[in-house]
């Protein structure tokens, strides 16, 4: 078996032109691919939890990475992670610490982007930071290579928003949560309105997989009651005596069989190759290294930025459930090598013909290849 399919990877290569290998394993070239991110629990909190039948049946029928890790804490880093490769950013306040406004750190709070706007004070509480992130993404890539993206998120209050959180923290809670959005914090989306005007709701994901618009490229991001993040404020739908975790990944059990159904049942699967990624943002494992850089602990010489052992593959410990579903490939693979949110940027590098950002292009990231393996050789065939 690992012969033929070493045999398969080269003629993949040579039909399609796409160039990565992994261990004799290519990462075939991709129409389209769908990212949809959930929140904050390890693979061993999902996978055989009766709440999430939906999630732990899908790891079985398709693709499942074991040792897939989620980069830091909280949220935010981890989503900047899988679009950038790195968890840095400008602090443009810097309030509460002890560095410099402006400085460049690693993100290790939620607060918003510079350019978001609080929803009116009272009823919500104003978020403290701000945050540029001025590094290459995977949204810049698309556009400069010529392929459309675009984010799809719930409860947004409408297309290239600037609110930070929608309806507010104090009113329903916040089910759109910009901290799950990271995009919003990217400098070149920011600086073009066409690009920002990218967050849509998610709504249209449904006409765009329908109708055969769907960009290459679909993030999509469930509202904070139907992503497992679940809400404590007794106003919002999800809150009070509903907001127990038991309920909050069943929510999102729910959600992601509806929106996979969505997905692998529309026009837009079935044509061409296509691949779907159900992957978690983090979940309870200990920080990759003791970085701080109020007391300038671990960082690199001479900045304030993470130092080397934070990226370092040994210190990573939070595994977290990652399904690969494609239109076109094997079915089954159990893979237990080890992966992180970097691993998710480089395959879609990979599977666009881009180059490697950040720390996507370390050489102990590997891709996800293992699970993109077509059935057959004559499937390998260029688009």
């Amino acid at each position: 078996m690992h012969k033929y399919l070493l045999a398969l990877s080269a003629t993949a290569a040579l039909a399609s032109g796409q160039a990565l290998a992994e261990d004799g394993l290519f990462v075939p070239a991709l129409d389209h691919v769908f990212v949809l991110v959930l929140e904050n629990h390890n693979a061993f909190q999902i996978i055989g939890n009766p709440a999430a039948p939906h999630i732990t049946a899908l790891s079985k029928q398709y693709n499942f990475a074991t040792n897939y890790n989620g980069v830091w804490h909280p949220s935010l880093p981890n989503y900047v992670a899988m679009i950038t490769g790195d968890w840095i950013g400008t602090d443009v306040v810097a309030t509460d610490h002890k560095y410099p406004a402006g400085s460049v750190v690693g993100i290790s709070d939620d607060d918003s982007p510079s350019v978001a706007t609080d929803y009116p004070v009272p009823p919500a509480i104003a978020s403290i930071h701000r945050w540029t992130v001025q590094l290459p993404s995977l949204a810049g890539q698309l556009v400069s290579h010529g392929k459309d993206w675009r984010v799809y998120l719930q409860n947004i209050p409408e297309a290239g928003t600037n609110l930070a959180n929608w309806p507010g923290d104090k009113n329903t809670a916040k089910l759109y949560a910009v901290k799950h959005n990271p995009f919003s914090y990217i400098e070149e989306v920011q600086k073009h309105p066409a690009q920002f005007a990218k967050q849509v709701p998610i709504e249209q994901l449904f006409s765009d997989i329908a109708n055969g618009t769907a960009p290459a490229f679909s993030y999509i991001v469930p509202d904070q009651c139907r992503d497992m993040h679940g809400l404590g404020n007794v106003l919002a739908p999800c809150g009070g005596v509903n907001d127990t975790d038991a309920n909050d990944v069943k929510r999102g059990d729910d959600e992601t069989f509806w929106i996979v159904n969505a997905i692998t049942g529309s026009k837009t699967w079935r044509k061409g190759r296509n691949a779907l990624f159900v992957v978690f943002d983090e979940g309870n494992g200990p920080l990759t290294c003791k970085y701080d850089p109020d007391t300038k602990t671990d960082v690199m010489p001479n900045s304030l930025v993470p130092g080397r052992d934070c990226y370092d593959r040994k210190n990573f410990n939070d595994k977290v459930v990652l399904i690969a579903i494609t239109n076109y490939g094997i079915r089954g693979v159990v893979d237990n090598r080890f992966y992180s949110h970097y691993s998710l940027l480089k395959t879609i590098e990979a599977a666009f013909d881009l180059p490697f950002i950040g720390h996507a292009n370390d050489d102990s990231t590997k891709t996800l290849a293992p699970l993109l393996v077509p059935k057959r050789v004559n499937e390998t065939s260029d688009r």
